[in-house]
């Protein structure tokens, strides 16, 4: 009785030991997250080499072709301005056939159709109206997001483009 007593006693202590030295929050979701406050809240140089870099790390997929038939869509959390960062895509033939991206307010307004937002925001050279629709043929013509330079003025919208396709891809459970 005593040895089986004992034995319970060290399964306990080593389960203990075990869970409280797990590895840290590693799962996708968890990356991701960590990519959308790098881009909300780091210069845009910081930006381009921690993205490629948690990227690289983890293995995430900048090549889009490949992917799985069917329709897939990635939502960022929310960023400090109440937007969220959408994208609706399809794949067909493993290959990407239509994207739509925008960034989507909390009170369901959509940057890309907000007038007053787009005249604000050409005094950068570009808006979300001119902006997206390239990075959407971007992407649509190299199926590769690596291959997708930014647009003077909206640089940090490329990363929230790329991280919106990275959480639908990473929905699909393929990434």
């Amino acid at each position: 009785m005593k040895n089986y007593l004992a034995l319970i006693f060290v399964f306990c202590f080593y389960s203990g030991t075990i869970a409280q030295t797990a590895k840290p929050e590693t799962s996708e979701s968890a990356i991701l997250e960590k990519l959308h406050w790098i881009i909300e809240r780091s210069d845009m140089n910081k930006v381009r080499s921690e993205f490629q870099k948690i990227c690289n790390n983890h293995h995430f997929p900048s090549l889009v072709s490949g992917l799985k038939d069917g329709s897939y869509k990635g939502v960022s959390p929310t960023d400090d301005y109440g937007y969220r960062h959408e994208v609706i895509f399809e794949m067909k033939g493993g290959k990407l056939i239509s994207v739509d991206y925008d960034e989507i307010h909390t009170t369901g307004h959509a940057k890309q159709h907000d007038e007053e937002y787009c005249k604000r925001m050409l005094q950068s050279g570009t808006t979300p109206a001119i902006a997206y629709p390239i990075y959407e043929n971007k992407l649509l013509s190299k199926q590769d997001l690596n291959q997708i330079d930014a647009v003077s003025g909206a640089s940090y919208s490329l990363y929230r483009f790329k991280l919106a396709i990275l959480y639908a891809i990473m929905n699909s459970g393929q990434l």
